[in-house]
């Protein structure tokens, strides 16, 4: 009977890890092909910006409902049908002929894709354990690459609905197996969020300096996304060609994420988002300069690469404060998506209008301001005057052989005996 258990406690695992990681792949899927759909329904660039910020959109407003409802009920229901939502949804954009008919195929496959990174990941952590959250890291990680490279080169060679056809399957594929599977979820959250206890973490400077680091990542991401397809497309490369250049950024994002994790309690600093926030800030300064392929390439990689970085420390430090102030991991897996969300609808939409009315070398300029406006909420939140303890605990439990750090006077905090909030939660890919 143990042996059973154990059996379909790896086969959970593998299927929510395969779950992120075709839902990151459909997600980033559509920004190679963007171009095809902006020729083929007519698309100016606020509808391409509205079409791309979609998912954000319905992100932000299933995002901190689902979490505080896996923090009262459980996860896992709320996870299948989000998993079967967005196998609907995605096999509905596979014949979207219209504007109004991709777009709200984005924001039903956008609902579905915010409740799997809230739920998912809390019935994970029940059911597995939370060593088993390292495995969404890279399985985000390796949808991120794979997505945009092969919607590039089955749309060039065999259309558009080819690709979305394909994830669909997956998607419902993997869905019927969770929803198969008897496994036992642990019980739900023992502090269920409250407003007030929210209100009252984000004053916690950890918390501060994680959104910001949110609100840069989701910007340039959005802003990237619409804007490098469209300047290669335009120096003519085909759809494969600029799948392929999001994948080798994807890459550099995957090293990133897994350097910044092995790096232990070194990285769980304050100190370390603000050196990633201002290398993006700075990487964006090449999109004002030039739009030629080869400046923009290189602006992709570098902003990449400095997401990887924000991305995995951002989430320990917002869980930790949220560990501290009583608030349900839920709710705070369910706030900082909702942050990324509100950017992501953000980035493209003003990306789009900006490049429409002005030039592209204008939006990247705008959006290189709003990060550095972020930059100095962050330094600001960093002054001494801010009370804040180091979210470390939950990182170096994640990592073979270091232990939390003693209280003064030799005592270990309470909190070391049971994993934290900040142990249970994976960096976005």
């Amino acid at each position: 009977m143990q042996a059973k258990r154990t059996g379909e406690a790896r086969l959970f695992r593998l299927l929510i890890h395969g779950l992120i990681l075709v839902s990151a792949a459909a997600q980033f899927a559509l920004i190679p092909v963007m171009p095809v759909y902006a020729h083929r329904l007519g698309l100016n660039g606020f509808q391409q910006g509205m079409v791309l910020g979609a998912t954000g959109l319905a992100t932000l407003a299933v995002s901190l409902p689902a979490g505080t409802l896996c923090d009262r009920f459980g996860a896992g229901r709320i996870t299948v049908a989000a998993g079967l939502l967005m196998a609907l949804a995605t096999f509905g954009q596979a014949f979207a002929g219209s504007f109004p008919l991709l777009l709200a195929a984005r924001l039903a496959f956008g609902a579905g894709y915010g409740i799997v990174w809230t739920a998912g990941l809390c019935w994970l952590a029940d059911v597995a354990g939370p060593p088993a959250l390292g495995g969404s890291i890279a399985s985000a990680g390796i949808g991120g690459v794979a997505g945009p490279a092969v919607a590039g080169a089955l749309t060039q060679h065999l259309g558009l609905a080819v690709p979305l056809l394909a994830s669909a399957a997956g998607i419902a594929a993997i869905t019927a197996g969770l929803a198969a599977l008897r496994v036992s979820p642990g019980p739900a959250a023992s502090r269920p969020a409250a407003a007030g206890g929210l209100l009252v973490a984000a004053r916690d400077r950890g918390v501060i300096g994680a959104a910001a680091a949110v609100v840069i990542a989701g910007l340039s991401t959005g802003a990237c996304a619409l804007l490098v397809p469209a300047e290669l497309h335009a120096a003519g490369a085909s759809s494969g060609r600029i799948g392929l250049d999001f994948a080798v950024a994807g890459v550099l994002f995957a090293a990133g994420s897994a350097l910044t994790a092995a790096a232990g309690r070194r990285a769980v600093r304050l100190l370390v988002l603000g050196v990633g926030m201002l290398a993006l800030t700075a990487a964006l300064s090449l999109g004002v300069l030039s739009t030629t392929s080869p400046a923009i390439l290189v602006m992709l990689c570098l902003t990449t690469a400095a997401r990887s970085v924000l991305w995995t420390v951002s989430y320990p430090l917002a869980a930790d404060a949220a560990g501290r102030r009583g608030v349900g991991l839920g709710a705070a897996v369910g706030l900082l998506n909702g942050v990324w969300a509100a950017t992501a609808v953000l980035g493209p939409l003003a990306a789009g209008l900006v490049a429409e009315h002005f030039s592209a070398r204008a939006s990247f300029g705008l959006t290189e301001l709003a990060c550095a406006a972020a930059l100095a909420v962050t330094v600001a939140a960093a002054r001494p005057g801010h009370r804040h303890r180091p979210a470390t605990r939950g990182m170096n439990r994640s990592l073979p052989g270091v232990q939390p750090a003693p209280e003064p006077g030799g005592r270990r905090s309470p909190a070391a005996a049971a994993p934290p909030a900040s142990a249970r939660l994976p960096s976005r890919g």
